[in-house]
């Protein structure tokens, strides 16, 4: 028999083992299509967390095939009994172990189409020496390539590194926020005095996102005479290595470890300045929640980075990649005049709306769908 077009069912495989970038954005996306006419959402989730209870509150099926309980082929029964279940017409899957795990999955319960998102750069790079891992990862590449049939890259930078391998397949749409609620739920109080500056970083404490180089910036600056306080919002495994850091440089007490906040836009609008030192990224979901609420941003010049600061007049771009290099960046922004500052806020939300926003990025993620299932109108 065959199955029924007029309405597809979507199903998201993600893991969820933690919460940062990839995992918001694949709530806003449920979010901005869980009331579509024209596609059912489902989803599977490898980990119990804050991913999964935040599908569960969308009120669309979720079910936990949880990695801590089941190996990998009990995963993919799951995955297939689940898709046969609600009838799945395409699986979405978020990241390399997902992909691999749903694309077999796909296979076996005949799922007709498969779509994956690509959220990031690798944070490692594969080599022959890591053999198990440059196997997993050609897996998936071949995998991508010839099971599945849409690729989504979440910049410019993304798509063209993906396009080569997986030619045809790959559609480029930025990551994107709900501007309107953002500004509306969490108004950003008065900027401090220059006096005293509040200068933040959030992410993974892991050895990507270089928090490192923000402690040591914020030492750089304490002692060129910027009094500056430096703000670190998330947990990791780097934690003890960054506070021991802090103190040998003797600003442990210029540095908080706000720890993981969610969602992060409480202290978020409590910043001067957001700074974001990580060595890549894909399209940062923080930065552009920064941008709604009008906080300046000090950034690395990579990834998707320079595309959504417009090269550098939405924002201060790095490419010194050193503490120096930043602390002359954030002396910069500190400098500005307050209508320079108006004026890029002004900009930054107006190129947030055209681009970046929740409902014209969550038709592009829709017009996919329904062009692959065969029921656009």
């Amino acid at each position: 028999m065959t199955k029924s077009r007029t309405r597809p069912v979507v199903t998201h495989i993600v893991s969820g083992d933690l919460w940062a970038g990839a995992e918001a954005q694949v709530v806003n996306l449920c979010r901005a299509l869980s009331s579509s006419s024209e596609i059912s959402l489902t989803a599977v989730v490898f980990n119990d967390g804050l991913l999964h209870e935040k599908l569960v509150e969308l009120g669309i099926p979720v079910l936990l095939a949880d990695e801590k309980v089941f190996g990998p082929s009990r995963i993919i029964q799951k995955i297939v009994t689940h898709c046969r279940s609600v009838d799945s017409t395409i699986i979405h899957t978020h990241g390399f172990k997902e992909n691999v795990l749903g694309i077999i999955g796909k296979e076996l319960a005949r799922v007709p189409y498969s779509v994956r998102t690509v959220h990031g750069n690798p944070e490692t790079k594969f080599t022959l020496r890591d053999s198990h891992k440059w196997l997993v990862r050609m897996l998936d590449i071949l995998l991508g390539r010839y099971r599945q049939h849409a690729v989504i890259a979440v910049s410019s930078q993304l798509e063209q590194t993906l396009s080569p391998l997986f030619p045809g397949k790959v559609h480029k749409v930025f990551n994107f926020v709900d501007v309107h609620e953002i500004r509306e739920r969490w108004s950003r109080p008065g900027r401090h005095t220059q006096q005293k500056v509040r200068i933040g970083i959030v992410g993974r404490l892991v050895r990507v996102k270089r928090v490192d180089l923000f402690i040591e910036t914020i030492a750089l600056l304490n002692k060129q005479g910027v009094n500056s306080t430096g703000v670190i919002v998330g947990s990791g495994p780097l934690k003890g290595q960054l506070t021991r850091l802090s103190k040998n440089l003797e600003i442990e007490n210029k540095i908080e470890f706000a720890g993981f906040i969610n969602p992060a836009l409480e202290e978020i609008r409590n910043l001067d300045l957001l700074m974001m030192p990580s060595d890549h990224e894909g399209l940062p979901m923080t930065l552009l929640e920064a941008m709604a609420l009008g906080v300046p941003v000090v950034a690395h010049n990579v990834g998707g980075i320079p595309e959504l600061l417009d090269n550098g007049t939405l924002g201060y771009l790095v490419t010194d990649h050193n503490p120096q290099g930043y602390a002359d960046a954030v002396k910069q922004c500190l400098d500005a005049s307050p209508t320079d500052c108006d004026q890029r806020v002004a900009r930054g939300l107006e190129r947030l709306l055209d681009r970046f926003d929740i409902n014209s990025n969550g038709k592009h993620y829709l017009n996919i769908y329904t062009s692959l299932s065969g029921t656009a109108t």
